[in-house]
């Protein structure tokens, strides 16, 4: 009976986890590795104090404390320390110029406030033009722009306004920075960790594949980590600008994981030719990889640890010592770049990532974009006389994207999500009529709010609708709060996608393109792979897998629907293009197989020449 149980509990999460990877096919995240509750705790605390205060004092008018707080908190996103103070700092004075202005000029006249969000929200949105890593609080400061704009005051007044946000935001500076600090590398250890968790859940499925059976998952497991290992691949170049040396230990992590990433392309291309008992070496993989995972993750002993992968590392070499053929080699290789401690340094640092030639361009594109649907989108609440006009203007900012295809999964997600929230929300003020009890539910939202940001949208949208509409209920109790938050949200992600497709219009590249670039990056794959050059064999690979994944998400997003279908060709071409990885991935183990040694089963001359951080 336990047995069974067992069986169904690994059941659900297998299914979790390839819904997860079906998701992210689709331009939608889903990664519970990035579950932070302590930044939930930290955040819930700081919105706590200036709640329970404004509620015992009854100076209800001093809400954006609440606000410009939680801006704060979701600013805050860990990384370099000083890289961190900079931005926070310049949200905290930005955003407090911010909201004078924006109330200010909306207090003018009404063609005023109509001009004045707009205008605000293309001038913040190019702030990351000059100022490099400020994308976040760029699009915070438009939020705080047209939500500010929906409180019209003159200048005296407005200035009280700018001083609640400063209190607020420096609020939550001090404690953020100074008083409740959180561990700056977590962040950046959940991504590395996060590459990982998909490379066993490849492995995984790889030991339980039937050779008899098509298999149709192995493409989702190739694109999630690969965009996995980009991930953090981009949070270890950050972070290595503040503390290098730090960084070495998830650098060596990193480097180890795509090693590994090439390993289990070469045994998924050789799977269906090997024989039973190389099968059953297979298993010996996931946990292993679990366990190198764990070491990132786990606040235990770190040698003990280190010395449980060692062992399992070890015994994999053991399984397959004296044994010929890619296959063997592939392990041994996987088994040597886990196996620790392990005093080669890399090779090669991670390549530094650099903006694109056209990312001015395509950040003044959405600038635009998002001042023109904010513009239409407070003409349109203002017509319909929207109760709160600025949550469709809010929903627009943080929609819309450089890349229209997030643009459009984005708006999707905020639609459910805000609609979920917003009945649980109605539920809960239709129920729950204590002010104590209601604060503590939004103490608790807040907390699950921060947690889950990086998880997934939906989820996030759905505890920041029930944050912000059980705060208006507290500060300013009326009706219909909870359906003019699901209106507003659902006018505003239509508008962002309206956007995406009238204001200067981006022209993506055809699925036939995008195909045929995945397998001509693949043939130049191979080709290094012939040729022997190790750095050009990992730049090729990267190049490739990336090319390959960008063709499968076009051929599965939202927005296709603007665009052709693809064809069987284009398909045949993409499967092509993964059917030369794997031959390359083989090919390549199959010389490392050559040049081993059985004797000595030993393979560090050759393990380097493949680790070079591709």
């Amino acid at each position: 009976m336990f047995a069974n149980e067992g069986r169904r509990g690994v059941d659900v999460i297998t299914r979790l986890r390839r819904f997860a990877r079906w998701l992210e096919l689709r331009a939608v995240g889903l990664m519970p590795e990035y579950f932070d509750p302590a930044e939930g705790a930290r955040a819930a605390f700081i919105i706590a104090v200036p709640l329970v205060l404004i509620a015992a004092t009854g100076e209800r008018g001093f809400g954006w404390i609440i606000f410009a707080a939680f801006w704060t908190c979701l600013a805050d996103t860990g990384g370099p320390e000083r890289t961190r103070r900079a931005l926070l700092a310049g949200f905290v004075l930005l955003g407090t110029l911010t909201t004078f202005v924006a109330s200010w000029l909306a207090g003018l006249s009404p063609e005023a406030a109509l001009a004045a969000g707009p205008v605000l929200v293309v001038m913040t949105a190019l702030l990351p033009i000059r100022w490099n890593a400020s994308s976040l609080v760029a699009t915070l400061l438009g939020v705080v722009a047209v939500v500010a704009v929906g409180y019209p005051r003159p200048a005296v007044e407005a200035a009280v306004l700018a001083g609640a946000f400063l209190c607020g935001s420096a609020w939550a500076f001090v404690i953020g920075i100074l008083v409740w600090r959180t561990d700056r590398w977590l962040p950046t250890r959940q991504a590395v960790t996060a590459v990982y968790a998909r490379l066993h859940d490849m492995a995984s499925d790889l030991v339980h594949r039937r050779a008899d059976k098509p298999h149709i998952g192995q493409t989702q497991h190739r694109r999630a980590v690969r965009g996995a290992l980009e991930r953090a691949h981009l949070r270890l170049a950050r972070i290595q600008e503040d503390d290098a040396v730090g960084a070495v230990r998830l650098r060596k992590a990193l480097l180890a994981a795509d090693e590994v990433f090439h390993a289990l392309l070469a045994l998924e291309h050789l799977h269906p030719r090997l024989d039973r008992e190389t099968k059953a070496m297979l298993e010996a993989i996931p946990p292993l990889l679990r366990a190198s995972g764990g070491t990132l993750s786990s606040r235990g002993s770190e040698a003990a640890e280190a010395a449980e992968v060692a062992r399992q590392a070890e015994a994999l070499r053991q399984r397959v010592a004296g044994r010929r053929g890619a296959a063997a080699a592939a392990m041994r290789a996987m088994a040597a770049a886990l196996a620790v401690p392990n005093d080669r340094s890399p090779e090669a640092a991670l390549a530094r990532e650099q903006a694109s030639a056209d990312a001015s361009r395509r950040i003044l594109q959405a600038a635009i974009r998002s001042g023109t649907g904010v513009g239409i989108v407070t003409l349109v609440a203002h017509w319909f006389a929207l109760g709160y006009p600025y949550w469709a203007a809010m929903a627009v900012v943080v929609v819309l994207s450089p890349v229209r295809r997030i643009s459009w999964s984005r708006a999707i997600e905020r639609i459910v999500g805000s609609v979920v929230g917003g009945i649980l929300a109605q539920m809960l003020l239709t129920l729950v009529s204590s002010s104590p009890l209601l604060i503590g539910i939004i103490v608790a939202a807040t907390a699950a709010t921060i947690a889950v940001r990086s998880v997934n949208y939906t989820l996030f949208v759905v505890f920041l609708t029930l944050l912000f509409v059980l705060t208006m209920g507290v500060l300013n109790p009326g009706h219909g709060i909870a359906s003019a938050r699901m209106l507003d949200n659902i006018l505003g992600s239509f508008a962002a996608i309206t956007a995406t497709v009238l204001v200067w219009p981006e022209r993506p590249a055809s699925t036939a393109a995008l195909a045929g670039a995945a397998l001509t990056a693949n043939r130049a794959y191979l080709d290094a792979v012939l040729s022997g050059d190790p750095a050009l064999i990992a730049t090729t690979r990267r190049a490739a897998g990336i090319a390959s994944t960008e063709a499968e998400i076009a051929f599965y997003a939202p927005d296709r629907i603007l665009g052709a279908a693809p064809t069987e060709a284009d398909i045949a071409d993409l499967m092509a293009a993964r059917r030369l990885a794997g031959e390359a991935a083989a090919l390549w183990y199959d010389r490392r197989a050559a040049s081993d040694s059985p004797e000595t089963d030993d393979p560090a001359p050759s393990t380097s020449s493949a680790r070079t951080g591709a």
